[in-house]
């Protein structure tokens, strides 16, 4: 079922989300990496499965016809709710190849892959250009949009060769989310939207005002 539309927006200040007060990128990278590998295994099970649940039911998911993927490690949002839709829609995964990442299909069988992250058995690759929704990980955001990653640069250069038309959708915690980060490239890849376990931020709006950020709360209770 497609999505409803519910009393769920809101216009919130800017100052709602935390100022980015690390020193460097990499210093932030270390800090909430270590946040993450710490969080208890419950809490990354229940709340990954609540927002897993939220984007199967949006309408981009529900409308796509491929879909990437990623596998979720070291504290990172649990996907593999997401992957039981692979007899339903066309799931794909990551796999590194060189410094690059190509996408396979993912046909219900993993195996260990570079970095001891699971990949897809099969050899099916997945052009960038055929998927309509990117799921995609990073280790802090900005309300913009701004995501930086592991500082290998892989999905930059993956979702630089995209579809104009696809939608690029961050997964993350909340504690990833800040209100600015004045640290981009001109290589660097801005998403759509930002789920996290409690919200959903929609960096479109805030790119064209300042004075407001458009917000959805999910219902963590349902």
């Amino acid at each position: 079922m497609i999505e409803k539309k519910r009393k769920w927006d809101l216009e919130v200040s800017p100052d709602f989300f935390p100022d980015f007060s690390f020193d460097s990128l990499e210093k932030a990278r270390r800090v909430i990496s270590i946040i993450r590998r710490n969080l208890p295994k419950d809490f990354i099970k229940s709340r990954s499965e609540i927002v897993c649940k939220e984007i199967a039911r949006s309408q981009d998911f529900v409308l796509a016809k491929k879909i990437a993927c990623f596998f979720g490690t070291k504290g990172e949002p649990d996907t593999s709710y997401m992957l039981k839709y692979h007899r339903e829609k066309f799931i794909c995964l990551p796999k590194v190849v060189g410094d690059e990442i190509v996408f396979l299909k993912f046909e219900g069988k993993l195996k260990r892959g570079a970095f001891g992250i699971p990949e897809p058995s099969s050899d099916y690759i997945v052009p960038p250009q055929e998927i309509d929704l990117f799921l995609v990980p990073g280790v802090i955001f900005d309300l913009r949009g701004f995501r930086v990653g592991y500082g290998k640069g892989f999905y930059d250069k993956v979702l630089s060769r995209s579809s104009a038309k696809a939608k690029k959708v961050a997964l993350c915690w909340s504690f990833q989310v800040f209100k600015e980060i004045k640290c981009e490239k001109p290589h660097d890849i801005f998403v759509d939207e930002i789920w996290t376990e409690s919200f959903v931020v929609y960096p479109s709006f805030a790119r064209s005002s300042k004075n407001s950020v458009l917000v959805r709360v999910l219902d963590i209770f349902s």
